[in-house]
């Protein structure tokens, strides 16, 4: 039986990426962009790149699932929770679920006893706590919980609750971890076999990333192709361009 085909398909390696590259500068055959300068524009677009995305999350499908390849979860067993304890290691927080199971009936809460459900905790800011104090309904609870974030602290708040009634099961922290750093030696450029290492990213956040990386190297030289590479790549998907998904 055949093997079934997978989800994706991965953009390549890191050789691959810097060939695309030279390839658009119009330079593979006698390249002027040294490899220490591709890796430091490379990973600096895949930084940029998360950092558009993560602004934009769950706007649409598609940016979502292009940053499913950084996303992880973390277990809690507090409302205290250390991101620098966190593997792999934090770089953004996407959301905080809490698990909570009802013992005994809670008139307020529209859950079945011995259930467990989830709610997403909500970020408490400056607007959210001046509205806590003038409104009952949206005062904290197990059901309703909030969340806060403090230099490396996530402070989960669930409020004064009977134990024998409510308890919290799970807290499970969605967050984005940092991109792998993208290495490629002189040697593994010159070899016959690619042995350098395969991207972890799609090919259509591949090609993303690319536009990112050769818009900086323009700039860095001022390439007058700047502005006729800007407009003829841009991206489709983006939401803030008319006529976009």
């Amino acid at each position: 039986m055949a093997e079934a085909p997978p989800p994706f398909s991965y953009y390549g390696t890191t050789r691959e990426a810097y060939i695309d590259i030279l390839t658009e500068l119009v330079k593979e055959e006698s390249p002027t962009l040294y490899v220490e300068d591709f890796l430091y524009y490379f990973n600096k677009a895949i930084s940029e790149y998360m950092k558009v995305r993560y602004e934009l999350y769950e706007i649409t499908q598609q940016l979502t699932d292009d940053l499913r390849f950084w996303k992880k979860e973390h277990n809690a067993d507090s409302n205290i929770i250390h991101t620098s304890s966190f593997s792999p290691a934090y770089r953004h927080l996407l959301s905080c679920i809490i698990g909570v199971k009802l013992i005994k009936p809670v008139r307020q809460c529209n859950q079945e006893v011995g259930e467990v459900k989830q709610y997403k905790a909500i970020r408490l800011s400056s607007e959210v706590k001046a509205a806590i104090l003038d409104d009952a309904y949206l005062s904290i609870q197990p059901y309703r919980p909030y969340f806060d974030m403090m230099e490396n602290t996530i402070r989960l708040f669930t409020g004064e609750y009977d134990v024998e009634m409510i308890k919290v099961v799970t807290i499970v922290i969605e967050f984005l971890r940092p991109p792998k750093n993208v290495i490629l030696t002189a040697a593994q450029i010159k070899a016959e076999e690619d042995t350098s290492e395969q991207l972890e990213f799609t090919r259509d956040v591949g090609e993303e990333i690319n536009k990112i990386a050769l818009k900086l190297i323009l700039e860095r030289s001022s390439d007058t192709r700047l502005q006729t590479h800007m407009g003829v790549n841009q991206a489709i998907t983006d939401p803030t361009i008319r006529g976009g998904k």
